[in-house]
């Protein structure tokens, strides 16, 4: 698929715009010389200027190029399904995560995609892929960045 880069500007345009808005809103820490927002509103600036220059490499392109040009892969059924799957399952986490906790719901989550990417012909890989991969992103956010993860069900397993 083929997106004028007007259109995909516009999008990060606003991506950085709504990042820059909301870092604002972050409290500051007694004795750090500069606010938490600090450096997702540098990264929300270089959005907004990556944004503004593809909105004008894609008016400047639009005499030429359409606005929206589907390819052959982005007519076949499986890729609405895999790109519904995915919008699904970021849901799901939203919705359920604190009650399941980190590691059932991202377990369920990439078990989920790898089956719908890979094929249930492959299921015991995907599992096994899912899991090991849940453990290391637990190890690294929970345990090493310290960043404070909903345990949900398995925090009465873990601590009763």
């Amino acid at each position: 698929m083929k997106v004028n880069d007007a259109i995909s500007g516009a999008i990060f345009l606003a991506i950085g715009i709504f990042a820059f808005v909301h870092a604002g809103t972050f409290r500051t820490m007694p004795g750090v010389p500069f606010g938490p927002g600090l450096f997702p509103r540098l990264v929300a600036v270089m959005m907004g200027l990556g944004g503004l220059i593809l909105i004008f490499n894609g008016l400047r392109a639009v005499r030429y190029q359409p606005w929206l040009r589907l390819e052959e892969w982005a007519r076949q059924p499986r890729s609405y399904l895999m790109f519904f799957a995915c919008v699904g399952v970021v849901l799901f986490y939203i919705v359920v995560a604190e009650e399941l906790g980190f590691i059932l719901t991202s377990s369920l989550v990439l078990i989920a995609l790898l089956l719908i990417t890979r094929g249930t012909s492959r299921a015991p890989s995907s599992v096994l892929i899912a899991l090991t991969v849940t453990a290391s992103l637990h190890l690294l956010f929970a345990d090493t960045l310290r960043v404070p993860l909903p345990f949900g069900l398995v925090e009465g397993w873990l601590v009763g």
